[in-house]
């Protein structure tokens, strides 16, 4: 059988492709479950945090979790983060093993709450179809690190 080139581009592009996505895939933390909603957390080393970056536009949200410093931000892991449904029901509650939380959620508003330290920023999500949110939290540099 012969092939022309449109046919083979098809194919040569549908292997890259699935060879890209294995390369992010085995990177990835393993996806958790909690009742209906699916997440990820993680982004520690170069190759996780790259992998997820890839994959943060697959996912209804992407959380960037950070904390100001003297001379900018830097990441942070270990963050109770909350998500409830307009009817209050929590449909995600976890701590970040990282510094990106990438979460999967049916469109619709939600409130999330994150602590850190003792700190609760909250944000209130409205999520679109088909629109990933991309999310950067900061939290204030800590009073105790400041210079007097």
């Amino acid at each position: 059988m012969k092939m022309n080139t449109v046919q083979l581009t098809i194919v040569l592009a549908g292997i890259f492709s699935t060879l890209s996505f294995a390369e992010i895939s085995s990177s990835l933390p393993p996806v958790k479950s909690q009742g209906q909603t699916q997440f990820i957390s993680g982004g520690i080393g170069k190759d996780e945090s790259e992998a997820m970056l890839k994959a943060r536009s697959a996912w209804s949200l992407a959380l960037e979790l950070t904390q100001a410093t003297g001379s900018g931000a830097e990441y942070i892991s270990d963050v109770q983060i909350t998500i409830k449904d307009k009817l209050g029901n929590t449909v995600l509650d976890t701590i970040a093993e990282g510094p990106y939380l990438l979460v999967n959620l049916s469109p619709g508003k939600y409130s999330l709450d994150a602590t850190y330290q003792s700190a609760t920023l909250h944000r209130n999500l409205n999520l679109q179809e088909g629109a990933a949110k991309k999310m950067t939290l900061i939290w204030p540099e800590p009073k105790n690190t400041k210079n007097n």
